[in-house]
């Protein structure tokens, strides 16, 4: 791992150690053991004070290698009291280029149960950022294809187990989004503890599209009638793109006529290549998750009208069916993709001001996690 600059861990411990003094000495005597972790911890792969302010955890941050030659930057929380070796969660994000650090606080669900858990379950977590996102090195975002973020997150995973204080028996995945269909690729031959999944996909690429569209259609307005005619196009559209791996553009070009359905760019889609789609298309999902024979906890929101409820429903019964009661599926109330709760439907499509997370759902898998 690499370092930032030492001037910057100065002034933060300095901040941090009057924080612990003016919280009491319990808060000092933890800080103190987690100091002495991260002493040993920096000796091995350099770990330093974060910017993130998580009541009950410590912020730690710092960089790994990468096989193709690039670094990418690592966030580590762990118990303000820690001592031992400790239950991690590893973090695989969403799609979108946005970084998991939150030194501003969470502005979403995800960074908010993440939090909560960072806080108050005495696990430690760790996140990393793609490539060319935040600190990260590599390919710009919005060049980089999955592939190559893949590997990212699979060097990030092997990194964090050679940490002194992750305990390798027990280790969890936590997946968002994207993340939450692809969380069994990062781990290679490792056994973890489990799997807690949200917002996530299990079915192909080709058919999250294709119901993503009729329902933003539908809930965009459109009559039913234009949605039938429009997911006509969107049929052979998503086929020539995904399976026949044209850029949009390309298609566009061919078909002329479906200029009115497509609402991005020529070689891009929601800021990623077209490759990194291809690449999602190439992955079959269901062949990734029949290796698991660990408990898995997969959430779908209520009013998620991104990813369909059935993707996660299929999945636990293809789970249930080989190992009977290894996962349990959750459709949490009024909550959209991100995990914030909307009083409608259309209010979670919409912006809506009044949004806002249920504690409850961070009560229920820290109980989940209690159990596993």
């Amino acid at each position: 791992m690499q370092t930032r600059p030492p001037g910057r861990d100065a002034v933060t411990f300095s901040c941090c150690w009057r924080l612990a003094e003016a919280k009491g000495s319990a808060v000092k005597t933890g800080f103190i053991a987690v100091l002495a972790v991260l002493t040993a911890t920096a000796a091995g792969q350099q770990l330093q004070p974060g910017r993130e302010h998580i009541p009950g955890a410590v912020s730690l941050t710092g960089m790994v290698q990468t096989p193709a030659g690039f670094p990418v930057q690592v966030f580590v929380t762990q118990p303000e009291a820690a001592q031992g070796k400790l239950p991690v969660i590893f973090v695989a994000a969403w799609l979108s280029c946005d970084s998991t650090e939150a030194p501003k606080g969470a502005t979403d669900g995800f960074t908010q149960l993440l939090f909560d858990i960072a806080g108050r379950s005495g696990f430690a977590t760790y996140r990393v950022d793609k490539p060319g996102t935040g600190g990260s090195g590599g390919p710009k975002c919005d060049a980089a294809d999955f592939n190559t973020e893949l590997q990212a997150y699979q060097a990030a995973f092997e990194a964090m187990k050679q940490l002194p204080i992750v305990d390798p028996a027990r280790i969890y995945v936590m997946g968002f989004s994207n993340g939450g269909g692809f969380a069994p690729l990062v781990t290679g031959d490792t056994q973890v503890r489990g799997y807690l999944v949200f917002s996530g996909w299990y079915k192909t690429w080709l058919e999250h599209m294709l119901e993503h569209e009729r329902r933003r259609m539908k809930l965009s307005g459109l009559s039913e009638s234009e949605v039938n005619s429009r997911m006509k196009q969107y049929a052979t559209f998503y086929d020539l793109y995904l399976n026949g791996q044209k850029t949009p553009g390309a298609v566009l070009v061919d078909h002329p006529g479906f200029k009115a359905s497509w609402y991005d760019e020529p070689e891009h889609q929601y800021g990623r290549p077209a490759s990194f789609y291809w690449q999602l298309q190439a992955l079959n999902l269901a062949q990734a998750w029949s290796r698991v024979s660990v408990p898995v906890l997969a959430v779908h929101g209520e009013y998620d009208w991104i990813m369909s409820a059935d993707d996660y429903q299929l999945l636990v019964d293809a789970l249930n069916a080989r190992h009977a009661n290894q996962a349990v599926y959750v459709d949490w109330p009024k909550a959209d993709h991100g995990l914030y709760t909307h009083t409608s439907q259309t209010k979670a499509f919409e912006h809506d001001p009044q949004q806002g997370y249920d504690p409850k759902l961070s009560d229920y898998v820290l109980q989940w996690l209690k159990a596993h």
